[in-house]
């Protein structure tokens, strides 16, 4: 059976197999399983190995091995009970006896004197026949039975040999062969030999299992210690792709190569953000200033035509839903052209930006003055009363006529006419407000100019 395992575990077709369903079970699988496997994948071949030496040892045959180790074990005994047989000392081959006892597989042990007598019987049962053992003359297998087998050796005294310090001669014939002063008697049981062997092999996978613990243990913390770091690094990556620049990760890896890669990502990762908040702030600026320039006069940077209409539309429709009355004004300089002719358009541009100056300082805050033309203005008097609208607008014509706009050592004067529209909850929509002041300044200029003029006088002249 050992040698089939072996086989299969050797078998190119098997090892493949194994090998490509690693793979593909390590397909998609993260780091930290990868790492996990790799420590692991050792483990199952020293388990297959151990069980392979666990058979081998089961099934071998120990008749061989259990021979042998008690013919040397009854030697060893002969030989050490000499002295306690000669003197007869039964303490002294007690204490041997016992010291064979103790060892493995050893079930009984006796030694006998001369006459066959026993002098120390230890685990015996039945005691063997004295003759039977006294007609021993040397070590070997005496019986097996129940079990158990059972060896004899005499005890035979020293033996001296006489040498010279040349040459060695021969013994002389009385030493030769000395009678045996005494007997030893072994069993041994095979049984408790062979679980024995079993209990090394069961010790053995213990350890193995226990190796396996500790090596699972280990690949997990080496997954823990590896895995979680770049597991939080490719997260962290994850999350920058999907807009969210702010993503760090800590600087906790216990190798210092993990570490300064930890430390790397959020350096740049923190490049990364603050070059978007840089791109972020100045797309921001340039949006707020495509929209303010979509809205404001380049020259004068007063609110245009495009915001005049829209802040018109608002007053209109708070004045029809909360009666809140309000005026229109519509400006156009008198004398314009005149400074173009003779100045140029650069004084005529000085001018725009003097006279819209003059008009911010003369309305109030919650007003709005735009630039709906090319010398045109228009004010959206707020919350504001016909007659406090008229006085307000007379004001203003009067600071305009007392201008005196200089350029290049030259001094041009330079009017307005003004026609003023109530913005209330009778007025339809602002088509009507925009006719109604647009015919008022007409009026205006038409009767000389450098005048305020109402809708309600331009429609009574």
């Amino acid at each position: 059976m050992a040698m089939e395992l072996l086989k299969f575990v050797h078998d190119d077709k098997w090892s493949g197999t194994f090998l490509a369903l690693c793979t593909r079970w390590m397909k998609g699988r993260s780091l930290t399983q990868h790492l996990v496997l790799m420590v692991l994948a050792p483990l199952p071949f020293l388990l297959a190995a151990l069980f392979m030496l666990h058979e081998m040892a089961r099934t071998r045959p120990h008749e061989h091995a259990n021979l042998e180790r008690g013919l040397a074990t009854v030697r060893l005994l002969a030989s050490a009970a000499e002295s306690g047989v000669y003197s007869g000392s039964r303490r002294q081959l007690e204490k041997l006896v016992e010291t064979v006892r103790a060892l493995d597989g050893v079930a009984a042990v006796a030694i006998y004197e001369r006459s066959g007598e026993p002098l120390v019987v230890r685990g015996l049962t039945d005691v063997p026949v004295p003759a039977r053992i006294a007609s021993v003359r040397s070590a070997g297998l005496l019986h097996e039975q129940a079990g158990r087998m059972a060896f004899a050796a005499p005890v035979e005294p020293a033996r001296f040999e006489l040498a010279k310090l040349d040459s060695p001669r021969e013994l002389p014939a009385p030493f030769a062969a000395l009678p045996a002063i005494g007997w030893v008697y072994l069993e041994i049981d095979p049984g408790a030999m062979t679980l024995y062997g079993d209990k090394v092999v069961l010790t053995n996978l213990f350890l193995a299992f226990a190796a396996l613990l500790g090596g699972a243990y280990v690949a997990l913390r080496l997954a823990h210690a590896v895995g979680d770091p770049v597991a939080r690094l490719a997260e962290a990556v994850r999350r920058i792709r999907a807009g969210q620049e702010a993503a760090r990760v800590p600087v906790d890896a216990a190798s210092p190569e993990l570490r300064s890669l930890q430390e790397g990502f959020n350096t740049l990762a923190g490049g990364i953000d603050e070059v978007r908040r840089t791109m972020q702030a100045r797309m921001e600026e340039a949006t707020d200033r495509f929209a303010h320039e979509a809205l404001h006069d380049h020259l004068t940077g007063l609110p245009n035509r495009r915001a005049f209409d829209r802040a018109l539309d608002d007053a209109v429709s708070n004045a029809r839903r909360m009666s809140d009355q309000g005026v229109l004004c519509f400006i156009d300089l008198d004398y314009f052209k005149t400074v173009n002719d003779v100045g140029g358009h650069a004084a005529g541009d000085a001018l725009l930006c003097e006279v819209s100056e003059l008009i911010l300082q003369g309305v109030r805050t919650q007003d709005l003055v735009c630039r709906v033309g090319g010398d045109e203005f228009a004010i959206i008097l707020r919350a504001c009363s016909a007659d406090d609208a008229r006085r307000l607008v007379e004001g203003l014509c009067e600071a305009i006529a007392a201008l005196c706009f200089n350029w290049e050592s030259r001094c041009f004067k330079v009017s307005a006419s003004f026609g003023m529209a109530i913005i209330n909850d009778t007025v339809p929509d602002k088509a009507a407000v925009l006719k109604a002041a647009d015919a008022a300044c007409y009026t205006a200029k038409r009767d000389g100019r450098n005048k305020v003029v109402s809708c309600h006088e331009a429609c009574s002249s």
